[in-house]
């Protein structure tokens, strides 16, 4: 099949799903729909096929089955559903930027014309807090040992006669801002557009609510998906992102841009990959794909470059929110398709269509790698649980003597042996080798081996705060045994990493360097902090709500010499 057939098809599909009439430009939308269990990026994608000609979703492990409750159209509604907070500190933190609406915050909800128990899934909502004293719109109280996030609160649907005496409520109440409901989460409601912080759009939505625009929630929806992720494209301009030695980074960050659940990358700056971990994604993803594809039609540095969009999801994440994917036995086809991703000069393959771990990278730590490699030079390099190979890499790029790169996954050892090839790279220098790492540092202990600066970079080891404990003695462990093979005679450096959120924000961060340090003295090995990175800055964390967005700590240590 030519390129031109496929453009046709793909033209087709569009417009069948109504996506927008600019998409008729050059640009391409390649739509492959996949769920992905990744810890803190991509690493699983199922690809569009070329010979279908209606517009299907797959996925490696799942299919994307809407049911009746989890519809994937927008849902449209005579107007717009109303929530009220209660009034009192919460709610003031909503009005200065707090993203999320816990359902106890939550005093009660109105739907004009409403026959349902509740604001359906994903339903756009203006939120107001009353003007009165804190008891009125007061709700109920939860019941001890009820889980939070059951609705405890009325919920009123009134008709067109009761609309005056509703809308005399509104009036006397403040505007919050615009967000989609969840009756099904602990997040209530995901506020996408403050008042305070965007008075014009919140005023505009608020215009069309009132005039009754035909489809008004789809269009405020559209209007507000416009605004963030343009905002969210000419902050990336303002970090020089892209740029000639990068054109792989994080596009829209979720809360840090004001999409909560919605993140995308951009990876070769020819694929955008949009990863959903809210229900309201899933609901709205056509007019996220819209909003998307005719931004990045716009974009200057995208100008006459076709643009790929996979869709992909993460099941857990979504189970969370209460949104369930029913499961496929079936599994696609592997789709080799190659982009080339450019991060700080080094390259990279990727797989972005295809199964399995191979297919994702990882752009959040791109300045911790680019940090590290600088002080490289004529040293000798482990990196550990090194996945593509990022930060041994840059090492040889920046005159590491030698590098060995360590994983257990087969797939991440052969991604990092073709990226070194990629980058010509001298295999006799480089070398990436199978192994769990602990058991790789044991025997090369006993093999008296030593190097000059170590890199240990793990999956996530305390996915919430029940782990916690446990996962602090397997990071004491392993930097225990990494500071073991540091040059005992001169000392070196240790950039230990956490990608564990409940890790990183524990005490401030001051738990994770404590980890450390107690491992430093099991070690016998004096260590030094010299400084503490989080993610790259195109991984944006809103004020707000921060370090609630923290995930990742890299910190550089220095190890002293033994006896010292």
């Amino acid at each position: 099949m030519t390129m031109m057939d496929k453009k046709k098809i793909v033209f087709m599909m569009m417009a069948m799903h109504m996506i927008s009439a600019s998409a008729a430009s050059r640009r391409t939308v390649r739509m492959a729909f996949a769920s992905t269990s990744s810890i803190r990026g991509i690493n699983s994608s199922t690809s569009f096929r070329d010979n279908i000609k209606t517009f299907r979703q797959v996925t490696a492990s799942t299919t994307d089955i809407i049911s009746e409750d989890n519809t994937s159209s927008s849902p449209r509604s005579s107007s717009l559903h109303t929530v009220m907070v209660k009034r009192n500190r919460q709610s003031q933190n909503f009005r200065e930027g707090a993203p999320l609406i816990f359902g106890n915050s939550i005093a009660a909800t109105f739907s004009e014309n409403g026959d349902d128990d509740s604001i359906p899934l994903g339903s756009l909502v203006a939120v107001y807090v009353s003007r009165d004293d804190a008891q009125k719109h007061k709700g109920k109280k939860y019941k001890k040992g009820k889980p939070s996030n059951e609705p405890v609160y009325a919920h009123t649907n009134y008709d067109s006669s009761e609309a005056a005496q509703h809308h005399a409520t509104i009036n006397n109440s403040q505007l919050i801002g615009y967000g989609v409901y969840n009756p099904h989460s602990m997040y209530r409601v995901r506020i996408l557009c403050h008042a305070t912080q965007h008075p014009v759009l919140a005023k505009d939505s608020k215009r069309k609510q009132k005039t009754r625009v035909e489809d008004h929630d789809s269009e405020i929806l559209k209007s507000i998906l416009e605004r963030k992720m343009s905002d969210a494209m000419n902050l990336r301009l303002a970090m020089n992102l892209p740029s000639e030695s990068t054109d792989t980074y994080r596009l829209v960050n979720g809360e840090g841009d004001g999409c909560s659940g919605l993140a995308v990358d951009i990876i070769g700056g020819s694929t955008a990959i949009v990863m959903s971990s809210a229900a309201w994604c899933e609901v709205h993803k056509e007019a996220i794909v819209e909003v998307l594809e005719g931004l990045l039609n716009d974009h200057p540095s995208y100008n006459g470059v076709d643009i790929d969009i996979i869709w992909r999801n993460t099941p857990s994440r979504l189970k969370q929110d209460g949104y369930e994917l029913s499961f496929d036995s079936e599994a696609s086809d592997e789709d080799d398709t190659e982009v080339i991703a450019t991060e700080s000069s080094v390259k990279y393959l990727t797989y972005p269509y295809s199964n399995g771990q191979k297919t994702g990278f990882y752009c959040d730590q791109r300045d911790n790698r680019l940090m590290v490699a600088e002080y490289c030079r004529d040293k000798r390099v482990l990196d550990l649980c090194c996945y593509n190979g990022g930060f041994a890499l840059n090492a040889m790029v920046q005159g590491a003597a030698q590098c060995v790169g360590v994983d257990s996954s087969q797939d991440a050892i052969d991604a990092a042996t073709a990226n070194a090839m990629k980058n010509d790279l001298d295999p006799a220098k480089v070398s990436f080798v199978r192994e769990d790492i602990a058991a790789y540092m044991k025997s090369a202990m006993n093999e008296e081996e030593e190097f000059d600066v170590i890199v240990l970079d793990p999956p996530k080891l305390a996915p919430n705060l029940s782990t916690l404990d446990k996962a602090s003695r397997k990071y004491h462990a392993l930097n225990r045994d990494a500071m073991n093979l540091i040059n005992r005679e001169k000392g070196g450096l240790l950039l230990t990493c956490t990608c564990s959120a409940a890790m990183t924000q524990k005490d401030g961060g001051q738990y994770f360097l404590n980890t450390v340090n107690g491992a430093g003295l099991s070690a016998k090995r004096r260590v030094t902090l010299l400084r503490v990175n989080g993610a790259a800055p195109c991984h944006t964390q809103s004020p707000a709500s921060f370090p609630a967005g923290a995930y990742l700590t890299a910190a550089l240590f220095h190890v002293g010499p033994v006896g010292s």
